[in-house]
């Protein structure tokens, strides 16, 4: 959620998109039917319960300029203020311990300040470094100087080359070549819808080589070279792993012999020494995309190694843009002007680059004992009702019941209690009199941890997420969810609300994600992280695709966005099962009308959000949630409860005829 955060874990769900638009039935109804009243016209829950529970504060939603969204739920600068402050306090302070979060964000802070970011003077080493990719006149130069980057400078592989947990062995760590989707700006899922975006790769290399000295001429050719490098590996790309949203299934491993062999022009394994990994300790790799991977030794060639050079400069630029830009005008244009003041530019960057160090005094200053019991209490709730939903599903074999079951009872929750501090000592001797020498060295000492990582045991409690961001994510790998300090707030979480609101909040979230466990994708995993579509009986899973299908086809068939646009029912379908089995869930833990009540409204609340219209496009052409007025709409019309409640009857905006509703568990 926003710039802090570039950190994509697998089941993440998204809380700050949602929109307030017209959703109807493909059908035509009366003009009385239609779901969304206007503003000031009465709205019955019957018809438009999103509208109905959010109308007030959508009706007076007003939009600040350039933004895409207005009336959120929850207001997100709420956690920025807190941080801010905390930041500001720390700054102010003094006393504090050599390499403690405190001293690593006062020094930060202070040396940020005192930066000069104006002055065209380029940190001495970045010129050096800038040299020596021009310079290159190999291939394998070209690598030693990448894996110095990835070591030194905390840029990513330019092989695509990353560390994560083994699908097959979720106990380890393994390097795996990711499919490589892009080359600098230019995305290939733009390039397949017109391969014109190429010419972005000709603008763009030529004006960096032009900001390095050559000639127009001279840089617009090395510009299309770019261009027919990217053209190459394009063609390499086996475009349905592109598309393959879970991005595990075309994983294959690879011994390390074989992997180091494909390629000629440059020692492989030199190069993965050189990063840092232990040599000894990598003994295969996971291939992604085997086809791209294939087509990757042609490639890094020393046939194309002013291509390769113009690329790795622009990775670099990129990287260190603030740094660079006063230095070279004609890429200025890549920094965005920032005219707020020097201490909220400082607070911004603090807050982005060292939000390890802020992470654990926020969460001791936002969270308590008291409010992890009641999360704790709340989580094993709901894994009770999943217990009975899943315990009950008969249409499931015995066999496959009790293996979901031994899953569901191997779910752990990570919380702001597992976040600890860091040892002193190992950033006792953080060195650098700039702002720049300063973050450089923090980025390395930080590189040297994520290494050393690569040959310890996964800790399943390890916290992987910022607190401070509004979030709650389930890791299939690990089988646990992870619950931030952040969502810790009203409408989500409030000590001073009762249960049941809370449950259609927070409690839904966490249904939500401890539905992923069981949705399309997560019920590829076994209960100890391991992909492995076979471990569910074969007849069950005949079952459980008969089920995809239809759920697929509710959420195409049964609604529209403004009356035109469907969503796409098999790429959302791991996210609206998510849903709809939470709401199966939490519903399930009411005693009464008025608890069922409480959190049926409240879920709607926590997905209240008004967004422009070409948000509301964009979110149907690319994201995996629906938009959240389905979110709402769609699996209240599915649930029976919610029927029964409201007394929603034939010719209502949410009635859905029973035989066309689905349910995932029942």
């Amino acid at each position: 959620m926003r710039r802090l955060l570039g950190l994509v874990l697998a089941g993440c769900i998204t809380l700050s998109s949602v929109g307030c638009v017209k959703v109807t039935k493909p059908i035509p109804r009366p003009s009385s039917e239609v779901t969304e009243a206007a503003p000031g016209q009465e709205v019955r829950p019957q018809d438009d319960y999103y509208y109905y529970i959010n109308k007030e504060r959508l009706d007076q939603a007003k939009f600040e300029y350039g933004a895409t969204s207005a009336a959120s739920s929850f207001d997100e600068q709420l956690i920025e203020d807190e941080v801010f402050g905390i930041i500001k306090e720390v700054a102010a302070g003094s006393g504090y311990e050599a390499g403690s979060e405190e001293d690593i964000i006062k020094r930060a802070y202070q040396l940020y300040l005192d930066y000069d970011f104006s002055s065209p003077a380029v940190p001495q080493d970045l010129v050096d470094m800038i040299g020596r990719i021009n310079a290159a006149a190999s291939v394998s130069e070209l690598m030693d100087i990448d894996a110095k980057l990835v070591r030194d400078y905390g840029t990513g592989s330019i092989l695509g080359l990353t560390m994560g947990r083994d699908p097959y062995d979720s106990k380890k760590r393994v390097l795996q070549f990711s499919q490589i989707a892009s080359i600098l700006s230019v995305d290939f899922a733009a390039v397949r819808e017109d391969n014109s975006e190429l010419d972005t790769l000709v603008s763009q290399g030529k004006l960096i080589r032009h900001a390095l000295g050559m000639t127009s001429d001279e840089a617009e050719a090395e510009g299309k070279e770019l261009a027919y490098l990217g053209l190459q590996l394009f063609g390499v790309t086996d475009l349905s792993v592109m598309d393959d949203l879970l991005g595990v299934s075309t994983i294959k491993s690879y011994s390390a012999s074989d992997v180091y062999a494909d390629f000629t022009s440059f020692d492989l394994k030199k190069y993965i020494t050189d990063i840092g990994f232990p040599g000894s300790a990598v003994t295969s790799f996971n291939i992604q995309d085997e086809k791209q991977f294939a087509g990757l030794a042609d490639i890094f060639s020393d046939e194309h190694i002013e291509a390769l050079k113009t690329w790795e400069l622009g990775r670099f630029f990129l990287k260190y843009k603030t740094f660079l830009a006063p230095a070279y005008e004609e890429l200025s244009g890549y920094v965005e002007e920032d005219h707020s003041s020097a201490e909220e530019q400082a607070l911004r960057e603090i807050r982005e680059s060292f939000y390890l160090e802020s992470d654990p005094i926020y969460v001791e200053r936002y969270y308590s004992d008291e409010m992890d019991a009641a999360l704790i209490s709340m989580c094993d709730d709901i894994k009770e009702g999943y217990r009975d939903l899943i315990s009950n599903a008969t249409w499931l074999s015995e066999e496959t019941r009790a293996a979901l079951l031994s899953k569901l009872e191997s779910i752990c929750y990570v919380t702001g209690n597992d976040l600890k501090r860091h040892d002193n000592s190992e950033y006792a001797d953080l060195a650098g009199d700039s702002y720049y020498d300063f973050l450089l060295s923090y980025r390395r000492i930080d590189r040297i941890h994520t290494i050393e990582r690569f040959t310890e045991p996964v800790d399943r409690k390890s916290v992987d997420m910022p607190m401070q961001m509004l979030n709650a994510c389930y890791d299939q790998y690990g089988n646990r969810i992870t619950i931030t300090v952040a969502i810790m707030n009203a409408p989500f979480f409030d000590l001073n609300a009762d249960y049941y609101t809370n449950l259609g909040g927070l409690g839904a979230v966490i249904g939500h994600e401890m539905g992923h466990a069981f949705d399309s994708e997560g019920i590829l995993f076994t209960k100890d992280g391991i992909y492995d579509p076979t471990w569910i009986k074969e007849e069950d899973v005949k079952q459980l695709q008969e089920r995809n299908e239809k759920a697929s086809e509710y959420f195409e068939q049964n609604f529209t966005v403004f009356g035109i646009y469907h969503v796409d029912g098999d790429k959302t379908l791991a996210e609206n099962y998510a849903d709809l089995g939470s709401l199966e869930c939490i519903t399930s833990l009411a005693g009464n009308d008025e608890e069922l009540m409480r959190i049926f409204e409240n879920y709607a609340r926590i997905w209240c959000e008004k967004k422009t219209d070409t948000a509301i496009i964009e979110q149907l052409a690319y994201d995996v949630h629906s938009p959240e007025v389905l979110r709402v709409n769609a699996i209240l019309s599915t649930l029976d409860a919610f029927y029964g409640l409201y007394g929603v009857q034939d010719g209502d905006g949410m009635y859905i005829a029973p035989e066309e509703r689905i349910s995932r568990w029942h």
